[in-house]
């Protein structure tokens, strides 16, 4: 549950809980403020896209080495040669269960489907949303009332719940951690920084009339 705070806070100060439990640095928040995504950002959110595209090309690719390695054991052929080969049997299966057998041949293909299907499912979980986000490296700001929310997901069996935790400003949800829920300052005006397509939050600021916040240090602010 999320605790509310009962100690006042300013707004540097509330932007510097909020960039320490959402991590972007005076730099980052600079960058944003002028449409760009910081070198930092890009680095954190390239890992959303390079882990389940590295297992889709590593399921999509690694039966096909086993196979092939085996092939080239059992044949006595090159590598380079054995992947032909290889191919040859998967297309025609009648071959493949005479050379293999019933039991070898249903573990080849068995085996390289799995691994595909596996591969076609990773494939879908990598956003490319954010794939083209982080080559146009391009922020928006939206500007409004800001509340956390939490989302509790009970499990059967006694297991603990699942708890999700959210900013929520108008109909947009932005996934966030349970440190950055403590850190708002609920129902405030905030000005956040979103990703164009995929709407991700990179990060956000108190409003403060026409100033900029600074978050150098908890105690000072930059009036522009």
């Amino acid at each position: 549950m999320i605790e509310d705070a009962t100690i006042f806070r300013s707004k540097e100060q509330v932007l510097y809980d909020l960039s320490n439990a959402l991590h972007f640095s005076p730099e980052s928040l600079e960058e944003n403020r002028k449409g760009r995504l910081s070198k930092d950002q890009v680095k954190q959110l390239s890992g959303r896209c390079i882990r389940p595209a590295s297992l889709t090309l590593f399921f999509a690719v690694a039966p096909f080495l086993v196979w092939t390695s085996i092939t080239a054991g059992r044949q006595q052929l090159s590598f380079g040669n054995a992947f032909p080969a290889l191919l040859t049997e998967l297309t025609h299966v009648k071959d493949l269960f005479e050379a293999h057998g019933e039991m070898g041949g249903l573990m080849m293909l068995g085996s390289i489907l799995i691994s595909l299907a596996i591969a076609a499912f990773m494939a879908f979980r990598v956003p490319i949303s954010l794939y083209f986000d982080l080559l146009d490296r391009k922020v928006e700001a939206r500007e409004g009332r800001v509340v956390s929310r939490e989302e509790t997901t009970n499990r059967p069996n006694g297991r603990d719940p699942i708890e999700k935790y959210f900013f929520s400003l108008r109909y947009l949800k932005m996934p966030v951690n349970l440190a950055a829920c403590r850190a708002l300052e609920a129902g405030s005006i905030y000005i956040v920084y979103l990703t164009l397509r995929s709407e991700v939050l990179v990060s956000i600021e108190p409003k403060m009339g026409d100033c900029a916040v600074d978050r150098t240090s908890p105690g000072k602010s930059s009036r522009e």
